[in-house]
This record gives structure tokens, C-alpha cells and sequence, in this order.
């Protein structure tokens, strides 16, 4: 019985050859496309995708294909991983790329950074979705090069990292011939959450991209030409058979080829068929009233399963918990089977349509439908699963010889659902530190929490306990924005019972949470409980990271402050001078990494606002030797950039922006892109008396507040809101000017005079003076116009704004 990829399904492949065709004629500089076929369960979506697979085949793409799976949760990119493994052609990344853009370009750069240990997280986990991208671009070096398919199956097992690979292939789609096609139960993809909602709201934005195909079931009308189809051959089935069979079904294909296949085939029992050919013709031999139809489509899948014998069924449902695929020489290390008997046995499962190959040169196989597999699964009893689970897991473990963050999670997943607690510790702890360090906040929350349920029997290390997992965890929920539930784990590891050093690390992140929250004086508060309790016990390391909290947010508030509160403002910049100088008395001399670039940060910005510039520069310098160099960051970057500029080093400034610029445009970052361009005008509008330059930076500006928008970033719709109104001062433009700066601030109710110091004042606060002093030199205003034209060193006016200084 053939499958009905075509049947009934025109419109939903032209629309798909339509997409493959527009691709395929544009060369290797062809922009890229995304289909995405959504339905229920058994409609036929992934018929529908063999269907395309083969027409993307036919017009000369070379294609790929892999499916997530609910087994695969905690493995941080798995269905990506798989992809560039076959891109790659199971050769090293890194070697990759060098091949495709050379051993010193940005890309083998980029790769490199992936797999730092030196790297911060979120560093990392930008640079894995940007090599994933760059292995796919990369295939377009050539002008003879193949178009891509990339075919990604029950996509609503997504896990958030893969999601943010396609992000990012999806914002660089124009460079090349690439479609991604995806295939989705659409009553599993609910939730505004999902995964896959970012993936379809960001293909929709670019215009042209993205193609949804819904996929639904067959009509009553349709139902007569699609059993015939179906049977491969003509039938005089009576008009009573087709009305009951769409009834029951509901049209669903998945559940009428499997009707039709139980009908056709002899019953356990040994009685007859009850669809016969006769004469040529199909017919059915029993009553139509008295057919009793399976109520599911999963009860007649078990019924077709019993027909197998007992070992038969035993392979498959070994292969049914190593997942919906499988690899021939992991289902032959389970089984008892030779292989000769076990490859007799594949291809009489493949005469049944039960799986199918996946490719010539890899010797994996998948269910033909994820519903057989799960079938065959929840059969087995819960004794069975676990012993299946434990064997599973031993021979994954023998196969892989060394543990890597790829198979840490499936071994312990399956060594978990064995209830082999204790073994399957290590691996699910070492996954989810794994997961945490490549900025996977959701699956290291998955990965720590089993972790702690499988801890109770387990040896742990001397560094280890429960309640140091515990705080992992709580780390990992508030990099997950689950800040109420690592605050409610938090409260459990502040109490006096708690070891010292747990419950110090513990107001540190609950601190952390609170300022997540928007609490700014609870976690006031909180980080100084943490700063007493770690001088009480001598914790170095804790007196400088809190430190640091606590001098990031007396600063903050002593700039938004300081043209608005002016006495409120000086007390927190006495306490932010305060704990910058005491986290760096704290900060180990001579140590690298993070906290001390960070101390190094927030020294060289102080030393930056209170003019001393040359100090700034060569704090901000060393403080980027003390991470990845190769990290090209807004975080680390900007702020350099910023003090390169007060020291006139523009070149090197804008030099640096482009470094920023360039790293967004491989991880696909709109934050990073954005800041990039508004630092960019920033900079070109500081650094110029030109009009024609002042009007480009705004042009830049207006291009990075749109980013910032749209993604929500408010501290930098702030900052480029005051830029726009910089600009526009300069420009003469003063209402212009009042406009961006009310919405700078969020304050309507301020004289233009008042407003325009309110914004100098926190310039000054944040060590731009030469900003500042522009919005006190009066200027004389334009003639009303579009554009705005300055008189920009002319005479001054009477009435005119600011004060001259």
C-alpha cells in the first residue's frame, strides 16, 4: 500500500514547488525561503514533505533531514548538531570552516569562540547559532554550488537553542539558496511560549520569507478516490463503507490507511480478510453494519502490531525506546539477533510501512509515523520500559567511549527513565553544567532538576551537595526568566542552618532576581545582607561579586537620577564610587576571568566619568584580556568604544563599532545590531560639526530606535531617544528635540529649558560632558522645515536655549 503523498494535495504542493522553484532559479546568490506545514496528527504532513523532498531533489538541491524528539529533552541544540554533522559530512566543525572561508576569517573566528571555555556563556551560545549558519552559507561559496533543504520533522519538540539556531539563519536567509522546511502538530504549538511562535513571527517580518501550509483532512467527497489510491487497484466497495469509514475517521489518512491495512490483512485469530480482491476489483466480505471500528487510530495500529510474532515486535519495540529514529548497530547491540536475521527483519518491517531508510550512506532508519512508535512504547509494561531504558543506555555508553555534552543528556535521560538514579546522576549533572555554560538556560532548569532527583543515592563529589545544586538550579532559572520560582528556592538556602557559603551565594542570586523583578530596593536591601554575611565569614570572592551588584546599581540610578534629583543622585554616586573601589581591593590579584574583567569594567567607566581617560582606556583594555579576545560583544566592546571616542581615537572608536556590527551580523542578534548602530551615530554625532554628517547619523539613529523596538529594549530606546534629540538640537530643530527627549525620559510636563539640563545632567552622570556642554551652547533655531537646518557656530539669538559655558 503506497503512501498518498500526492493524492488530494495540489494546492498544498504548488504551493510548495512554488518556494523551491523561486529558490532553486537564483543561482547561489538567491535568497533563502521558509515553509512550515502544520496540522493535526496522521493528516499527511510528513507525505507532504517526502512529496517536496523529492520535487526539491528533482530541481537539483541537496537535501537533509532530522526530526526532534520529546527523548532528546536537555540536548541544547541536538536537531542543529545533527544538521551540521551532515553538512559537514562528519568532518570537525572548525575544519569546515576554514575550508569554506579561510583559517583567519571571522567565521573560523566565530567557531572557535563556540567551543572556548574561556568564553562567557551567552558568547558561546551566539557563536554556535552563527557557525550553524555559517556551515550552511558557507555551501554557497561556489557560484556551481547546490541549493539546501533542510527538512526538520515534528517541530514541536523544538528545543529553545535550535530555535535560536534558525533565528539566526532565518535574519541572514538572503545569502544564499537555502529552504528550511518544517513539519508541526499544530495542536501541540499553543502556547505564545513555544519555540516555535519566535520562529514564525521572525519569518514573517521578513517579507516574502515564510509560506504556511495547513494541512487538514480528506472530505466525505474525496474519500472513495483516496481508498482506491490507497489499495493501489479499482473497487466496488458499497457507498454504506465510505460513509462509515469517513464518520469514524473523521477523514484522517494516517487512521484509513491503517483501517485499510488491518481490513486487508487475515486476523490473529486466523479468519479471513475482510477486503479481498476479486476479479481485480477490491470488496469488502463482511457486513458494513457490523464493522466495528477501532475507536482510535492508535487502537488500530496495535492491532496491526499484534500480527507480528513475538520477536519481531520485540525489535521494534526496542527500537521504539531508543526513539522515533534509530541506528541499525544500536538496535543490534540490543538484540538478540545476528545481523543477517536482523537486517531480514528491517526490510520485511520496511515492506510493511511501518519504518523507512533515511539515507544510502547512513545506516539509521525512523518509524514512518511517530504515532507507531509511541504505540509500540506505551505497550510496554513500566517493568520493561526501565529495563529497555538501562540497555539502551549501556550501549550508548559503550559506543561514545568519552562523555561529551552531546550524549551526557541522552545517557542519563535514559538511565533516569531506568531508574538507575545514581548512575544516571553524573551524566544529567554534567549535561546540565554543559547546557548552562553554552547559555541554554531551559534545559540546564530540565537538567538540574532531575539531577536532584536522582542525587539522594548518588556519591557526590567534595565539591558538591544538594543545596550547591540547588543554587545551580536557581542560577539557571533566573537566566530562564523563571525568577518567582528560583526566588522560592532561594528563600529555602538563606536560613541560619544553611552553610554560610551557600546561603552568601544565595542573597547574591536572590538579589539578582529581585533586580529582574524590578525591585530595586528589596534587592538593595538583599545584597546587603549578602555583603555582611560575606564579611562575617571572610568570603573574598563574595565581597567583590557583591560588590559589584551593589556599585551597577548605585550607578544606574545615580545617572537617571542626576538631572532630576540632583541630591538623591550625589548619595548614590558617593556609595557607587564606594563599592567599585572596594571590589577592586577585593578582586584576586593577578586572576583572570570574568569577575575581574568585570571589576576592570566598572573601575575603567568610573574612571571615564570622572575625566581620567587614560585610566578608563587601559582598564577597559585589560579587562577584554581577561575573557575570550575573540569575542566581539556589545557588552564588552561598547563601552570601549565609548571612552576611545572622549579621547578622540574616533578611527579606533568606529573601528571597534564595525568589530560589534560584524559579530551581530554572524549570530543574527537584532540587540547587537542595534546598539551597534546607535553607538555608530553616537559617535559620528559627537565627533561632527558637518550637517550632511549630522543628518546620516540621524538616519542611523532612526534605524537603531526602530531595532530597538521591535525587539523592546528600553535602555536602548532611551539612549537612542536622546541621541535623536541631540541631533535634532544641533540641527536646530528644537521641538523636534523636546519630542525625543520627553520620550527619553518619560516626562511631559518639564519647560524645554529644564528638560534640555535634565538630559545634560545625565550625560554628565555617565562621563559624556562634551555631550552635555553642546545642550548648554545656545544654537540658533532652524526655520521650520522637514529636515531642519542648522546654523550650527552662527550668531547667537536672544531667548535661545541653554547657557553658555
Amino acid at each position: 500500500m503506497r503512501e498518498t503523498g500526492l493524492f488530494g494535495r495540489e494546492r498544498e504542493l504548488a504551493q510548495l514547488r512554488a518556494v523551491l522553484t523561486r529558490v532553486s532559479e537564483g543561482g547561489s546568490r538567491s535568497s533563502g525561503a521558509v515553509a512550515l506545514l502544520g496540522g493535526h496528527s496522521g493528516v499527511g504532513k510528513s507525505a507532504l514533505a517526502q512529496s517536496a523532498i523529492a520535487e526539491a531533489e528533482r530541481l537539483g538541491f541537496a537535501t537533509h533531514r532530522i526530526a526532534c524528539e520529546p527523548f532528546h529533552e536537555g540536548m541544547s541544540f541536538f536537531p542543529v548538531r545533527e544538521l551540521v554533522r551532515q553538512l559537514c559530512d562528519g568532518r570537525p566543525v572548525a575544519e569546515t570552516i576554514a575550508v569554506m572561508f579561510g583559517t583567519d576569517s571571522p567565521q573560523a573566528e566565530m567557531a572557535a569562540v563556540s567551543d572556548s571555555v574561556t568564553a562567557d556563556p551567552a558568547s558561546r551560545r551566539e557563536a554556535l547559532v552563527a557557525t550553524f549558519t555559517n556551515v550552511i552559507v558557507g555551501k554557497f561559496q561556489s557560484t556551481d554550488a547546490q541549493p539546501l533543504l533542510l527538512f526538520i520533522d515534528d517541530l514541536e519538540h523544538l528545543d529553545v537553542g535550535s530555535a535560536d539556531a534558525l533565528l539566526c539563519l532565518i535574519s541572514r536567509i538572503s545569502e544564499g539558496p537555502v529552504v528550511i522546511l518544517g513539519a508541526f502538530r499544530s495542536d501541540l504549538v499553543v502556547s505564545p511560549s513555544h519555540p516555535l511562535k519566535s520562529i514564525t513571527t521572525s519569518a514573517r517580518r521578513a517579507e516574502g520569507v515564510l509560506t504556511s501550509v495547513s494541512v487538514t483532512g480528506f472530505s466525505d467527497s474525496s474519500i472513495d478516490d483516496l481508498v482506491d489510491v490507497m489499495l493501489e487497484g479499482e473497487t466496488e466497495l458499497p457507498l454504506a463503507f465510505y460513509e462509515k469509514l469517513y464518520r469514524e475517521t473523521e477523514g484522517n489518512p494516517l487512521f484509513i490507511r491503517e483501517l485499510l491495512r488491518v481490513l486487508r490483512d487475515p486476523a490473529t485469530d486466523g479468519s479471513a480478510a475482510q477486503l479481498v480482491q476479486v476479479d481485480g476489483a477490491w470488496r469488502f466480505a463482511g457486513q458494513v453494519e457490523l464493522w466495528a471500528i477501532p475507536p482510535s487510530v492508535e487502537d488500530v495500529i496495535a492491532s496491526r502490531l499484534d500480527m507480528l510474532d513475538p520477536e519481531q515486535r520485540s525489535e521494534l519495540e526496542f527500537a521504539a525506546v531508543v526513539g522515533r529514529r534509530f541506528a541499525f548497530e544500536v538496535l543490534q547491540k540490543l538484540t538478540a539477533s545476528g545481523e543477517d536475521d536482523l537486517l531480514l527483519h528491517l526490510e520485511r518491517y520496511l515492506s510493511f510501512e511501518l519504518i523507512r531508510e533515511l539515507r544510502d550512506d547512513d545506516e539509521s532508519f525512523e518509524f514512518s509515523h511517530g504515532k507507531i512508535r509511541d504505540v509500540l512504547y506505551e505497550s510496554l509494561s513500566g517493568l520493561r520500559k526501565r529495563r529497555i531504558h538501562g540497555q539502551v543506555a549501556l550501549v550508548l555508553s559503550a559506543m561514545v567511549g568519552t562523555t561529551n555534552e552531546d550524549w551526557d543528556a541522552l545517557i542519563g535521560e535514559h538511565l533516569f527513565l531506568a531508574a538507575k538514579l545514581a548512575e544516571a546522576f553524573p551524566y544529567l549533572l554534567r549535561a546540565a553544567r554543559n547546557a548552562q555554560a553554552t547559555g541554554s538556560a531551559q534545559d540546564s532548569v530540565q537538567l538540574f532538576t532531575k539531577a536532584l532527583a536522582a542525587s539522594a543515592g548518588a556519591v557526590l563529589l567534595e565539591n558538591d551537595s544538594r543545596q550547591s545544586i540547588q543554587l545551580e538550579l536557581a542560577s539557571a532559572l533566573i537566566s530562564a526568566n523563571a525568577t518567582e520560582e528560583a526566588g522560592t528556592l532561594l528563600q529555602q538556602l538563606v536560613g541560619e542552618q544553611v552553610p554560610s557559603d551557600i546561603r552568601a551565594t544565595a542573597l547574591n542570586f536572590l538579589g539578582d532576581a529581585q533586580i529582574f523583578d524590578g525591585d530595586i530596593e528589596q534587592a538593595l536591601m538583599t545584597y546587603l545582607d549578602c555583603e555582611r554575611l560575606a564579611e562575617k565569614t571572610d568570603q573574598s570572592d563574595m565581597i567583590c561579586e557583591v560588590s559589584c551588584d551593589l556599585a551597577e546599581l548605585h550607578g544606574r540610578r545615580y545617572e537617571r537620577l542626576a538631572g532630576l534629583e540632583p541630591a538623591q543622585a550625589e548619595k548614590h554616586r558617593q556609595q557607587y564610587v564606594h563599592y567599585v573601589d572596594k571590589a577592586l581591593r577585593f578582586v584576586p590579584a593577578g586572576s583572570t576571568g570574568p569577575l575581574r574583567a568585570r571589576v576592570l569594567r566598572n573601575k575603567a567607566k568610573m574612571s571615564r566619568v570622572d575625566g581620567d581617560l587614560d585610566a578608563a582606556v587601559r582598564l577597559y583594555s585589560e579587562s577584554i584580556e581577561c575573557v575570550d579576545g575573540r569575542v566581539s560583544h556589545h557588552r564588552w566592546l561598547i563601552p570601549y568604544a565609548k571612552t576611545l571616542r572622549l579621547t578622540g581615537n574616533v578611527d579606533k572608536a568606529l573601528e571597534i563599532v564595525a568589530r560589534v556590527s560584524a559579530w551581530s551580523a554572524q549570530v543574527g542578534s537584532k540587540r547587537s545590531e542595534a546598539i551597534a548602530l546607535q553607538y555608530q551615530a553616537t559617535i559620528m554625532m559627537a565627533s561632527t560639526e558637518s550637517e550632511a554628517e549630522l543628518i546620516e547619523a540621524r538616519g542611523i539613529a532612526s534605524r537603531a530606535l526602530k531595532l530597538h523596538r521591535i525587539i523592546g529594549f528600553a535602555q536602548g530606546t532611551h539612549e537612542t531617544e536622546m541621541v535623536l534629540g541631540e541631533i535634532a538640537y544641533r540641527l536646530g530643530a528644537f521641538d523636534a528635540a523636546q519630542s525625543h527627549f520627553e520620550s527619553a525620559i518619560a516626562k511631559r510636563s518639564l519647560e524645554q529649558a529644564e528638560l534640555f539640563e535634565v538630559i545634560a545632567g545625565e550625560l554628565d552622570a555617565n562621563g559624556e560632558h562634551d555631550r552635555a556642554d553642546r545642550l548648554r551652547v545656545p544654537i540658533t533655531p532652524a526655520a521650520a522645515s522637514v529636515e531642519g537646518s542648522p546654523s550650527i557656530g552662527g550668531p547667537k539669538v536672544s531667548g535661545s536655549v541653554g547657557t553658555e559655558v
